[in-house]
């Protein structure tokens, strides 16, 4: 560092007034510490308390809907609610100490560990049906629960009232700190003006020449006069680096346009080949948003509750299995490829699903031909066809209809095969769907599961898998999807 140079004399006069501030700081801060530690001791007391509080309740409260109601649900709530205030028992403090707030914190971790006991030994009893032990332990949690209360209110009695005698300390030394600090903070201010006002202008004036020929590098005038360095300081170091820089500048900026040209082409090729990649991702996206029917989850959901109520646990127990493969499987990825097996798989769940729902309003077959079945597919491509069969074919049809599921193996080909006695479409009809489907549109409105399997089919197989669709207003609809037998699926 040079001596008598700019940022000697920056060092210097800074050092100086912060010197002084800092003392002003100091001073103020050790005065505010002891303050700040009893606020924050009060802030941390007051909110295990309040911690312990809101868990003791929520403890008690999923603990009495079990009891009454034995509800699974209930009981996880219990077990979470009861985990969290055992883990803030334990940061009371259970030592004998000479301290009304940490005596009075060991007798609440007392009766927190009985409170818990109590209701541990309730809940067992209850999965035990003994009625009369679960009866008797939730009683003797509920008398120690109110002297839990009360402790806790005392607590916070003890830490509000040490804290409001530390404040009070506190405040008697407020006036004397304020006066002494305002002092302070003057004689610095008045001395940092002075200091800097004198430094200022003479560090300034040669600076205001050298930023015009900034704001000309900045428009792009490479060739603006520069003022001549007449100071042996930083300065004059500055303006002679700042010559060279222009030059620099000018050289790069002239390379960075060269290499921008060459990028955008490249990005423009980037974006081209990436196209295809986002089509599929959008589609996956739309694939995933569509393929449960909240209405079919509730019907179904309430079919079983219904079922469990009115009959034995074994008809029950299949439905629950059957509805939680079926969502299993159709939540994973939609990108994934499967087996034509799998995918039958998925389909005979979802038939079961809805004979359960429906009974025997509708007729359904599945028809596999063994060649097809470990031919690789996009997944969820047959179950929504067979929900656009029975939600827009069969629908309207109060005698019901026919629904027949069919793979086979055609020209090289695997085919998988959905056709339903419904109402048919027309050629606009199936033609605009086909459109959607193939465009970049996103598919919108009724039949957006078909759209879908579409888009995905042809994405998922370059082009070479494909869909058809056969229908006749009146007399039922063919959806036939055509999968390449070997290596189609990427």
């Amino acid at each position: 560092m040079k001596p008598g140079g700019v940022r000697s004399k920056i060092i210097t006069n800074s050092a100086l007034i912060l010197l002084i501030v800092a003392s002003a700081v100091l001073y103020t801060g050790l005065a505010s510490l002891e303050l700040a530690q009893s606020v924050e001791i009060l802030f941390q007391n007051n909110q295990l308390m309040e911690d312990i509080r809101n868990s003791l309740a929520k403890t008690d409260e999923s603990l009495t809907a079990y009891l009454s109601m034995k509800s699974s649900d209930a009981l996880k709530e219990y077990i979470k609610h009861s985990t969290r205030l055992a883990d803030n028992a334990r940061r009371l403090n259970r030592e004998i100490r000479a301290d009304d707030s940490l005596l009075l914190q060991r007798d609440l971790s007392g009766l927190l560990g009985g409170f818990l006991a109590d209701t541990e030994a309730s809940v067992a009893a209850k999965r035990g049906r003994d009625v009369a032990t679960y009866t008797e332990r939730f009683e003797s949690a509920e008398r120690r629960l109110q002297h839990i209360y009360y402790l806790i209110d005392r607590i916070q009695g003890v830490f509000i009232s040490d804290s409001l005698a530390a404040f009070s300390g506190f405040n008697s030394m407020v006036t004397s700190v304020l006066v002494t600090n305002a002092t302070l903070v003057v004689f610095a201010t008045l001395m940092g003006m002075t200091i800097l006002v004198n430094f200022s202008y003479r560090l300034t004036e040669p600076l205001a020449k050298l930023a015009l020929a900034a704001e000309a590098l900045g428009r792009g005038d490479y060739d603006h006069d520069l003022p001549a360095p007449g100071r042996p300081d930083e300065i004059g170091v500055m303006a002679a680096s700042f010559a060279s820089m222009r030059e620099s500048v000018r050289l790069a900026f002239e390379e960075q346009k060269a290499k921008a040209d060459l990028e955008r082409s490249l990005m423009e090729e980037r974006v081209r080949l990436l196209d295809m990649d986002h089509k599929l991702k959008d589609a996956e996206l739309l694939a995933l948003q569509t393929q449960i029917n909240p209405h079919f989850l509730f019907n179904t959901l309430a079919a079983g509750q219904q079922l469990a109520l009115s009959e034995g646990a074994d008809r029950s127990g299949d439905f629950m299995e059957n509805l939680a493969e079926f969502i299993r499987y159709a939540l994973k990825p939609p990108s994934r490829s499967v087996r034509v097996s799998d995918e039958l798989e998925c389909v005979r769940r979802y038939i079961w699903l809805l004979r359960l729902r429906f009974g025997e309003r509708y007729s359904f077959q599945v028809d596999a031909e063994d060649d097809t079945l470990r031919v690789e597919t996009p997944a969820l491509v047959l179950q929504p066809l067979v929900e656009n069969a029975v939600g827009h074919g069969l629908a309207k049809r109060e005698q019901g209809g026919t629904v027949l599921v069919r793979t086979f193996m055609e020209d090289g080909e695997a085919v998988l095969s959905v056709e339903d006695s419904g109402d048919g479409m027309s050629s606009e009809e199936i033609e605009r769907i086909i459109t959607e489907g193939t465009g970049d549109d996103e598919p919108t409105g009724a039949g957006i599961g078909l759209r879908n399997v579409i888009r995905r089919v042809s994405l998922a197989t370059d082009g070479r898998g494909r869909v058809e669709l056969n229908s006749t207003p009146g007399h039922g609809t063919i959806v036939r999807i055509r999968l390449p037998a070997e290596g189609g699926i990427r």
